[in-house]
């Protein structure tokens, strides 16, 4: 996929070439993601500058030679391909770029492509490229106080290291579905850039880890996650208390979470932390490319 371009025209035979962006075009990208009639960005330790280069960061170029929209999909350890910044200036090359973005990654051995949200401008696009809406990510925001809880006898919980991120990716991958797992990249970035991230021994064994950010004085839930083999033994309370508390001493007043609407488990245990769901929600589509 390297260096190679696609050629595409839309109803209105207009002509685009879809091209993997080189750094050279650095400039470009970013007046288009500042300036583009309508974009989409959900990067959370990137930028996509970081992402120049990459065989699944697509530039469409017009007929006139102007980069007119770019979209990234990144590849996760599941091989699903989450569609995580868009910018066009020209309505009609979404379509091409969504195609090039499916050869792409499936060149580069994904399976998917997923994104989570989606503004109106893009939804019709998404489901004409066969994307399905699967799930349904809810928010909730903390309110009050939260009962003190040390979890299970033996369990330790401390601040995770760069030693850890081998258990922790073990305790992610076993955690979650394709389509939610992390790489060991996104942990360690995490470690560098989160606010507090703790991780959760019993018996000698990695059991459990937690994450959180702090950003303008908000805090929020970014994964809390428990193997299998230790759920429903209070790993999750007691990872989630050491989040909070590590919020409230900061003196952060308010603190979110996500996660799916039908995972019941998770939303339990919030509830009983003194999480209410919000009226913010995100719809998760998906297109199997296989």
């Amino acid at each position: 996929m390297k260096g190679r371009s696609f050629f595409f025209k839309t109803r209105r035979r207009e002509a685009f070439q879809v091209r993997p962006a080189t750094r050279d075009d650095g400039q470009s990208v970013e007046a288009l993601l500042n300036y583009a009639r309508r974009s989409y960005l959900a990067l959370e330790w990137w930028t996509v500058q970081d992402f120049l280069g990459s065989p699944t960061l697509l530039l469409a170029i017009d007929q006139h030679e102007h980069p007119v929209g770019f979209l990234l999909a990144v590849i996760g350890d599941g091989s699903v391909a989450w569609l995580r910044a868009i910018a066009i200036a020209s309505n009609e090359c979404l379509k091409p770029l969504l195609a090039a973005t499916a050869q792409a990654v499936v060149a580069q051995g994904g399976v998917s492509l997923a994104l989570l949200g989606g503004k109106d401008w893009v939804l019709p696009e998404l489901r004409s490229a066969n994307f399905r809406r699967v799930n349904q990510v809810v928010t909730l925001r903390h309110r009050g106080s939260w009962p003190a809880y040390s979890g299970p006898p033996g369990l330790c919980a401390r601040a995770a290291t760069a030693d850890d991120l081998d258990a922790i990716l073990a305790v992610d991958h076993a955690a979650f579905t394709a389509l939610w797992k992390y790489n060991r990249e996104v942990l360690r970035r995490a470690l560098d850039m989160g606010f507090c991230f703790d991780v959760a021994y019993l018996d000698g064994e990695c059991a459990g880890y937690q994450l959180c950010t702090l950003r303008q004085g908000r805090g929020h839930i970014v994964r809390l996650a428990a193997h299998p083999r230790w759920q429903r033994q209070g790993i999750g309370g007691r990872l989630l208390n050491e989040a909070l508390v590590a919020l409230q001493q900061a003196g952060v007043g308010t603190v979110t979470v996500n996660t799916q609407q039908d995972n019941e488990v998770s939303l339990q245990l919030y509830r009983r932390f003194s999480f209410e769901r919000t009226h913010t929600s995100w719809d998760v589509w998906f297109r199997s490319l296989l």
